[in-house]
């Protein structure tokens, strides 16, 4: 592991910019897990759970109750994931790591966690939208999109590396077009983060790729060690 923590601080100290993709495995290893009935749903939506039988943040979102009730349960989401959030290390590892250089970040978490945290809003595609309101296929929306498709073609002959952030092994919204988006640019490198039993690479990149296998967290403080 050691000998692919200094090859990934490599390439990203070679690197003109990162383009970094994240999903649930980031928000869990924030601590926020929108699939569990943990300490925090409980908190913040155990009425729901005795009212309609609801475990899971990401299974009230989508649940069929009465409206007001779901008015009120996305009224919680946004205090649980936005109001009520507070800065976390992993973030601030993140920003550590991105350093100075240039980066665009393309998530498919709704909790612009990455906002709070002091990511350029304008560097920022949410592929399906967030809690405070930003809607897919919206024109704010649209913009994002915009200027994640001015990313790619401004940096498209240059050295990028693809960080991925806790996406799963066969998600097809970010992970697949991702992968095949560095297929296509022989100067990128795509290095994935997640857990052993969630990694795959495409066999058109493996020699271009790194897998890092593990705690998320764990493999930040890794990288930075590296800087030291």
């Amino acid at each position: 592991m050691n000998t692919k923590i200094k090859e990934v601080k490599h390439l990203i100290d070679q690197s003109d910019a990162l383009l970094i993709s994240a999903s649930n495995g980031l928000s869990i290893a924030e601590g926020y897990n929108i699939f569990a009935d943990d300490d925090n749903f409980e908190k913040y939506f155990g009425h729901f759970n005795i009212l309609y039988g609801i475990n899971s943040l990401i299974q009230g979102v989508f649940a069929q109750i009465p409206t007001p009730d779901h008015q009120e349960f996305m009224r919680k989401v946004h205090q649980y994931l936005i109001d009520d959030y507070q800065k976390t290390e992993i973030f601030a590892m993140l920003k550590q790591i991105v350093d100075q250089k240039d980066y665009f970040v393309v998530t498919s978490n709704a909790d612009t966690h990455f906002q709070l945290n002091g990511f350029d809003p304008g560097k920022i595609f949410e592929i399906e939208g967030n809690f405070d309101q930003l809607e897919m296929q919206s024109p704010q929306w649209q913009k994002q999109k915009q200027r994640f498709d001015q990313f790619v073609n401004q940096y498209a002959d240059k050295k990028v590396v693809q960080l991925e952030l806790g996406i799963g092994s066969r998600n097809k919204l970010i992970k697949q077009p991702l992968m095949k988006a560095v297929s296509q640019l022989p100067s990128w490198n795509y290095v994935t983060l997640n857990m052993a039993n969630e990694i795959m690479i495409a066999p058109e990149i493996e020699s271009r790729s790194i897998a890092l296998p593990g705690d998320i967290e764990t493999t930040f403080k890794d990288l930075l060690k590296e800087n030291k």
